[in-house]
């Protein structure tokens, strides 16, 4: 599991992939020009567009009008083979508090997510495995920061959840 993504296909206007900070300078997320798609599957929440695209690798299309392609970038990993590892190296496994799934289990997270403009650097990356990963880009669900290089976890409520021991 800890090894190449699957490959999948989404086409997303990249207001979609801007999340909470764009809801906070008042920027469209949903509606109108922020649909996300998926190929065989047909349209799906931004925010499910959001979570994919944090550990997944990105190659741009861009087009003129609705369908006609005029670049087409190469294919870039999101989080390098040798950056994940050394997250790896790191975490060992799931950093939310209390959980105990192997790193095999995990996505390497932008805690400050990429499309916000957060750099993929090992300062910015976590192990998440998928449920808990899933609960931190659940918006309105869980939440995360890094505070003096620490993770920490607030609950829907913002209370702050106690972190495990350092690995």
């Amino acid at each position: 599991m800890a090894g190449e993504r699957p490959h999948l296909t989404i086409s997303v206007v990249v207001g979609s992939l801007r999340g909470g900070d764009a809801l906070e300078r008042g920027e469209a997320v949903s509606g109108p020009g922020t649909t996300c798609e998926l190929d065989h599957a047909g349209p799906v929440d931004p925010e499910l567009a959001r979570r994919l695209a944090c550990d997944a690798s990105v190659m741009r299309v861009v087009l003129s009008g609705s369908s006609e392609p005029l670049d087409v970038g190469r294919r870039t990993p999101v989080v390098p083979a040798p950056m994940r590892r050394a997250v790896i190296v790191r975490d060992r496994g799931c950093r939310f508090p209390g959980c105990d799934r192997p790193q095999a289990w995990c996505d390497a997270h932008h805690v400050l997510h990429w499309a916000d403009g957060g750099p993929t650097a090992l300062a910015n990356l976590l192990l998440l495995c998928r449920r808990h990963h899933r609960m931190v880009h659940r918006r309105g669900g869980f939440g995360l920061a890094l505070v003096q290089g620490r993770p920490v976890f607030h609950r829907p409520d913002g209370s702050i959840l106690e972190d495990r021991a350092p690995p």
